[in-house]
């Protein structure tokens, strides 16, 4: 192989690379913008014995999910929302990912009276962690 079709070939694939993660990174940021709001305990305690897929939550007054039934049941209702999990790596029901939400040093006071993670949500249950809440659903900002 010449250098110049090396060269063409490490191109081509940079390019397919970029083109990849910017296509991810566009997405993601159209989920943020439009994606509903969704607040989860942060340790939740949903212990299924389902495979990964789609739970079904009830959202309240404050849009705090809580478990109702599995994907599998139907579509979400009135108060209700799709959201993706994974089955848990220990076998014993299942997770939410991200599992950890990173902040700037010097905030962890800030941040240890977080009671919800603050989630983004489509219609079909993708999802994206985009901050904490405090008890009272409001999120919490850095100063």
């Amino acid at each position: 192989m010449s250098p110049a079709t090396r060269r063409a070939l490490f191109l081509a694939a940079g390019l397919a690379v970029l083109a990849t993660l910017g296509w991810s990174v566009r997405d993601f940021e159209a989920l943020m913008a439009s994606g509903e709001v969704v607040l989860l305990d942060l340790a939740p305690a949903i212990h299924l014995d389902a495979p990964a897929g789609t739970i079904i939550l009830g959202l309240d007054e404050q849009r705090v999910g809580r478990f109702r039934r599995l994907g599998s049941t139907g579509a979400p209702g009135e108060g209700e929302t799709a959201f993706r999990v994974r089955r848990a790596a220990s076998g014993d029901g299942v997770t939410v990912e991200p599992h950890s939400f990173l902040f700037q040093e010097g905030q962890a006071d800030l941040y240890a009276k977080a009671k919800y993670g603050l989630f983004r949500v489509d219609a079909s249950g993708r999802h994206l962690l985009v901050g904490l809440a405090d008890a009272d659903a409001r999120k919490i900002e850095p100063h």
